[in-house]
């Protein structure tokens, strides 16, 4: 049996047994997908099955299946594995096949499962660090991935640090511009420590890279590998990053940037990236 065919089937019996008290916001995401509006489907099904107090796993494993095979999201088999992962690990009545779906894009995926696969997404070894932007439109950052929610729209980027780095809190900043259109910017800063040695290192250097989230797009654009050198053998603590960056609008009303720290102190202005 084909994956849409099946899908379609076990919409089917989900509805047939779906108990009058049941979750409204989620029935209609099947209906959705039984009618062939997938993109409405998954801008219903998302939030549930993102929700991080109250997951619904019957929301996670139609999610996952819209994922699975590309219907009204983009193909993504590492976030449909993750989501297959989550909702098996729920008592509900398709958590077996969600477990069987994992397993299968697991062997599909080899060794890469580890990295695109993930049971829970975690950031600094806490939830995820998730920013609003506006109505539908949403940044979530995870160790391995960066999602961006605009609309029915997702992409999700994977990202690699080196192992030892040390992350700092990712500082979010939105900036009202003029030019060269009225628009709303949306910034992200990412800080990382990174020691000269993974064991007993003896200084620690700052890494810095700024991106933009336009739509549905996560764009770096700028980094500096050498912000700050600090030695010791212990990762220096708490550290204001305003003394060594600052966003603004200048008086021309365009974003600008001000680098005060590392090797090339400089003031510039931030060209748009990419359309909007």
């Amino acid at each position: 049996m084909r994956m849409g065919t099946c899908a379609r089937a076990v919409c089917v019996l989900t509805l047939l047994a779906t108990p009058a008290g049941a979750q409204s916001t989620t029935e209609d995401g099947i209906r959705a997908v039984l009618r062939g509006d997938y993109q409405a489907a998954a801008r219903i099904l998302r939030p549930l099955a993102d929700d991080a107090a109250r997951p619904d796993p019957v929301a996670q494993f139609f999610l996952a299946i819209l994922y699975h095979t590309a219907k009204g999201v983009r193909s993504d088999e590492g976030r449909a594995c993750g989501l297959y992962l989550r909702s098996a690990a729920q008592a509900h009545p398709f958590a077996e096949q969600s477990a069987a779906l994992a397993r299968y894009i697991q062997e599909q995926l080899g060794g890469a499962a580890s990295l695109l696969c993930l049971p829970e997404e975690r950031w600094r070894g806490g939830p995820p660090q998730a920013f609003e932007l506006g109505p539908g439109h949403r940044s979530v950052f995870a160790d391995t991935n960066i999602t961006v929610t605009f609309g029915h729209r997702e992409q999700r980027a994977t990202i690699l640090h080196p192992p030892a780095a040390v992350f700092l809190p990712i500082p979010y900043t939105s900036l009202a511009v003029t030019r060269p259109v009225p628009t709303r910017r949306h910034f992200f800063q990412w800080f990382q420590w990174t020691p000269d040695k993974a064991l007993n290192p003896s200084s620690w250097t700052l890494g810095w890279v700024l991106s933009e989230v336009v739509g549905d797009r996560w764009i770096p654009f700028k980094s500096e590998m050498s912000l700050a050198v600090v030695n010791g053998a212990t990762r220096p603590g708490s550290l204001e990053v305003t003394n060594l960056i600052r966003l603004r609008v200048n008086a021309s009303g365009e974003a600008e940037l001000s680098i005060l720290g590392g090797d090339s102190a400089r003031v510039e202005v931030i060209p748009p990236q990419g359309s909007r």
